[in-house]
């Protein structure tokens, strides 16, 4: 009895093993046919610009207020731990630090999974419950050069954008803390700053983890979203499934860009 126990609890172990690795193969098949269609003629330019109004210059607004209270909370504490010991001197450096190399790129990334993430699954989820790609399908269009890559490119377009203006509020919204509550010098604070940030601390995070977070926001999404099934359940755990894998990539992959970065 024990051992048949044991049996079917392996069995089960190895259907889900390769369950998973059909799941991982389709996405990476589905990522292909991604970029395949890129350099498609059928592409047209107004799609992507519309996917990157809807994805960029919507995001800004919770973006900002997302990252002006983090750079503030942030500050705050620095602040009052480096004055302890003398070092008030260094806040702009080390707010500039935290804020450019981790907390930016990171939150930003988040918040775009967040909201854009579970948009497109459910936008594409809903899409593909309804049989509208089907109908796409049936038109001669292709789903991956009309739905698909406009808004992976814009994906990975805006957020690099988006990490810089994080970035920018964040620094300033430090800068306000420092010199309001703490009555610090703003000089001494872009003193700090420019002595101890170097250009890869300010563009890494911009040029390196930026689009890789859009390719994994976008290709989790799309993928995650083309698969849904069962209806309007079906569509809410899309947008969930969405969300978390996401996050969890992203926070995974944010510690392997910045110890192989910085």
């Amino acid at each position: 009895m024990i051992i048949k126990k044991f049996e079917n609890s392996f069995q089960d172990f190895g259907k889900d093993i390769i369950k998973k690795l059909d799941i991982l193969g389709e996405y990476c098949i589905f990522t292909f046919e991604i970029f395949r269609h890129i350099f498609s003629r059928k592409l047209k330019a107004k799609h992507v610009f519309r996917q990157m109004t809807k994805i960029g210059v919507n995001s800004l607004p919770i973006t900002a207020i997302t990252l002006l209270f983090v750079g503030m909370v942030f500050t705050n504490q620095v602040t009052q731990e480096f004055t302890k010991i003398g070092a008030g001197k260094i806040i702009g450096g080390i707010v500039g630090f935290a804020i450019w190399r981790e907390l930016g790129p990171l939150f930003a990334g988040v918040v775009i999974a967040a909201r854009v993430g579970a948009a497109i699954s459910t936008e594409i989820g809903a899409m593909k419950v309804t049989e509208q790609i089907d109908a796409l399908r049936s038109m001669a269009i292709n789903p991956f050069v009309f739905l698909y890559v406009p808004r992976f490119l814009s994906l990975i377009v805006m957020v690099p954008l988006l990490i810089t203006f994080a970035n920018f509020i964040g620094f300033m919204a430090g800068l306000g803390i420092y010199t309001t509550l703490y009555h610090g010098n703003p000089v001494a604070y872009f003193a700090s700053a420019s002595h101890m940030l170097t250009p890869i601390d300010i563009y890494g995070g911009i040029l390196f983890k930026g689009p890789i977070f859009g390719f994994v926001i976008a290709t989790f999404s799309l993928f995650i979203g083309s698969k849904t099934q069962k209806g309007a359940v079906g569509i809410g755990r899309a947008a969930t499934r969405s969300v978390v894998s996401c996050l969890i990539t992203l926070f995974i992959i944010n510690f392997f860009l910045s110890y192989l970065i910085f």
